[in-house]
């Protein structure tokens, strides 16, 4: 058995290997009948549970409309996204769901009411996803959305019990852990998608340290408001973002995911056998490969990622040049 398919096991749910398809919108999809989620999207997500990743992140869901079963979460909706949870489980992998906030809100200028509303609506979707046979969520705080703001010390000008400190900060989640792990059964993971510059890296690691205190069962690193730019040691292989979940990896003990332009099995393996870090996460690779993690893991050429300046994916997924290949 290579490190790659090393047995790991967070909260009782055994993961097959090391390999994650991480959250990526496909912006060219579309839902039946009117919805947002469709049978574009359990076929795209059937396949790479096919393809052999360990761990499948559903596609950012926002997460309003969880508590009144509208939006993104209408009963049609709510019914592709069970049918993609169970097809990912018929081919052994783990499936969770990330929960976002998708429109822009200056969190500086919530109340106190605004902000409980928005943490009802996180509670609802961890449960919802529970219920639909999801292992888990991941919380988007990443990319400069809200969620990422409050984390961040130089932008949260908060002096509630939202603000401050980082402890503060991280507190529209972690007031409302108890909670979920109330309303979800035991093996239920929760997990972050966080970047380790807050605004600087003292501040990132403190957050990390405290999820993982509060109880986040993992942390997928990427980055916050901007992605870092500093430079990496000699012969790693990889980018700054991915040597930002190295870093975090370092300064927890729960498992930790890196991702960002990791395209080929030399880079997987690289991260894996020089335990920078738990797993590994494809974003663009998996997209033009849904074999990308059987490829690897049996030592086959993968389909690689041209690394478009701007993705097709985002547009029109049918004009991507490394899927017709």
């Amino acid at each position: 058995m290579t490190t790659l398919q090393a047995p790991i096991t967070i909260r009782n749910i055994s993961f097959k290997n090391r390999i994650v398809m991480v959250p990526m919108v496909t912006f060219s999809f579309h839902g039946d009948n009117g919805s947002y989620y469709g049978n574009q999207h359990i076929e795209h997500y059937t396949e790479r549970a096919k393809g052999g990743a360990g761990l499948i992140i559903v596609q950012a869901t926002d997460i309003f409309g969880a508590s009144t079963l509208t939006k993104m979460w209408s009963p049609d909706n709510m019914e592709t996204l069970t049918k993609i949870a169970s097809n990912v489980h018929a081919y052994g992998a783990v499936a969770m769901m990330q929960l976002a906030i998708y429109n822009e809100m200056d969190i500086n200028l919530l109340t106190i009411t605004q902000i409980h509303a928005i943490q009802s609506e996180m509670k609802q979707a961890a449960i919802n996803a529970c219920n639909m046979g999801f292992n888990g969520v991941e919380y988007h705080f990443v990319h400069g959305y809200t969620l990422c703001k409050f984390l961040d010390a130089s932008l949260n000008r908060r002096s509630d019990e939202f603000g401050g400190n980082a402890k503060n900060r991280a507190n529209i989640l972690t007031e409302i852990l108890p909670d979920i792990r109330e309303n979800t059964h035991s093996s239920f993971i929760v997990s972050v998608r966080m970047g380790e510059y807050q605004p600087d890296s003292r501040n990132g690691i403190e957050v990390a340290q405290l999820f993982e205190k509060a109880g986040i069962d993992m942390l997928n690193i990427s980055y916050a408001m901007e992605p870092p730019v500093n430079p990496v040691p000699d012969k790693f292989e990889c980018s700054p973002i991915t040597y930002s979940g190295c870093k975090i990896k370092k300064e927890v003990n729960i498992p930790v995911i890196a991702v960002n332009e990791i395209r080929t099995e030399k880079q997987v393996r690289f991260l894996i056998d020089n335990k920078y870090v738990d797993f590994v996460g494809i974003g663009r690779g998996m997209l033009t490969d849904a074999a990308f993690a059987n490829h690897v893991l049996q030592h086959e050429p993968v389909n690689k990622c041209f690394g478009c300046k701007k993705c097709l994916w985002f547009s029109d997924h049918t004009k991507c040049p490394a899927r017709k290949k």
